[in-house]
């Protein structure tokens, strides 16, 4: 007599034929589980590559190029100059350069006076005003910074010379950029030092900012304090 088989009892053909399968492909089989594994391994056990240290330096490079080939300064030349007006220069220009670029001193400049009060060889700060004495002038000289405002400046009486000061610890990014010799990625690099320091105790200490030389310091250390 038949016994009939379970709905859930393998047939025995299946059975075989699914042996001799395995028993065919067992070490391609094998492979792929090997490889899969492998695989597993190394994508745990390696840690992703990060891009951020090269992206900062393509940035940091970039902005460089714009400050060394692009930033222009403008600066306002009157008084004992053959053309008085608004020039453009390019970065790190000094007086002399603003006094060329103007036509030269006039025949009405007073030469004494320009050269007992006026330091040509100094840096021109971004938007300033730069005024050449004439002869009879009873101001000598006078040269505004960019960002002058009575509540945070004095005044030297003697020869009508105005001086803004600007603290380093707590100056904006703008305002540390309008110092003489210091652009936004020297001025950022002064901010990420005060951050890191807790602040400067005195003006020379700027000096172990990245960028500034000895050079630079002497001259803007008559226009910042701390």
């Amino acid at each position: 007599m038949e016994t009939l088989l379970s709905p859930f009892t393998p047939e025995p053909e299946l059975e075989r034929n699914k042996l001799e399968f395995f028993e065919q492909y067992k070490y391609w089989i094998l492979g792929i589980l090997l490889i899969i594994s492998a695989i597993g391994i190394y994508l745990i056990l390696t840690p992703p590559v990060s891009t951020l240290a090269e992206d900062d330096d393509i940035f940091v490079t970039d902005q460089e190029n714009i400050v060394g080939h692009s930033l222009k300064l403008v600066v306002d030349v009157s008084g004992g100059v053959n053309h008085p007006g608004v020039y453009e220069l390019d970065a790190e220009s000094i007086i002399e350069d603003a006094i060329a670029a103007a036509g030269g001193f006039s025949p009405e400049a007073d030469i004494d006076e320009i050269a007992r009060n006026i330091n040509r060889a100094a840096l021109v700060d971004n938007h300033s005003k730069i005024y050449l004495p004439k002869i009879g002038d009873n101001q000598i000289v006078y040269i505004s910074p960019p960002s002058y405002s009575s509540s945070n400046s004095a005044t030297d009486t003697s020869n009508n010379q105005i001086t803004d000061l600007i603290n380093i610890n707590t100056a904006t990014n703008s305002e540390l950029d309008s110092l003489p010799g210091i652009g936004p990625i020297t001025a950022q690099r002064i901010i990420d030092y005060r951050l890191q320091n807790g602040g400067f105790s005195d003006i020379d200490e700027i000096k172990k900012v990245y960028g500034i030389s000895d050079s630079k310091f002497n001259n803007l250390k008559d226009r910042i304090t701390v």
